[in-house]
């Protein structure tokens, strides 16, 4: 995951909350104390970052994940700017629609046109 592309107040409201999702073992104990059928189980993270140094990136982040259909993408997007949007990307956006199609959550919206 990563961090915030601008250094303004947070645009979600709740309970949307920025955070990533990351899926993990279970060990068997796990799964007995949990009484959890599947061997693994997704766990949500939040994180602080801090530094002297003021951000190297400020490209948008991708919000949540991606919601792909046939020819479209949509990304759920913390912009630049401070605020949160959605984009459609589509097949006639040519070369940003393929880059679209590979970003996941977490992600920046490196060399895609605003």
């Amino acid at each position: 995951a990563s961090t915030c592309a601008h250094q303004a107040p947070c645009p979600l409201v709740q309970p949307d909350w920025c955070h990533f999702s990351r899926r993990v073992a279970r060990s068997r104990l796990h799964r007995l104390a949990k009484d959890a059928d599947v061997p693994w189980e997704d766990e949500k993270f939040i994180y602080v970052a801090a530094s002297r140094d003021g951000p190297t990136s400020h490209q948008a982040r991708v919000l949540a994940p991606p919601k792909s259909g046939s020819g479209k993408v949509l990304l759920k997007l913390c912009q630049d700017d401070g605020t949160a949007t959605e984009r459609l990307f589509t097949k006639r956006d040519g070369a940003d629609f393929k880059l679209a199609r590979r970003l996941d959550w977490g992600d920046r919206l490196d060399n895609i046109a605003k």
